[in-house]
């Protein structure tokens, strides 16, 4: 039997040049990762190509951008959860 995801969080501040870390539960998980960006923060999200790691390193065009993160379960592991939204990116040293 399969194992579903409980939940995927981020963490880090939503900064240029910071990096944000995408944290699910139950923590044992083996998941992939898709990271997404919007304009607002309940507004629809793009799918962010090849950011498919744990972690994401924001870049000076995502100013002002809010992102969500989405993890599938694989392996034991089942189903798909997506993050809440972070704040609105700011610039650096902002």
């Amino acid at each position: 039997m399969k194992t579903p995801l409980e939940s995927v969080t981020i963490s880090g501040t939503a900064q240029v040049g910071e990096t944000l870390t995408a944290t699910v539960a139950p923590g044992e998980a083996t998941v992939s990762y898709k990271w997404k960006s919007g304009d607002t923060s309940d507004g629809s999200y793009t799918d962010i190509e090849g950011a498919t790691a744990a972690s994401y390193v924001l870049t000076e065009s995502e100013n002002g951008k809010y992102f969500k993160v989405e993890a599938t379960g694989t392996g034991i592991f089942s189903g798909a959860v997506t993050s809440n939204s972070t704040e609105a990116v700011t610039a650096a040293g902002g």
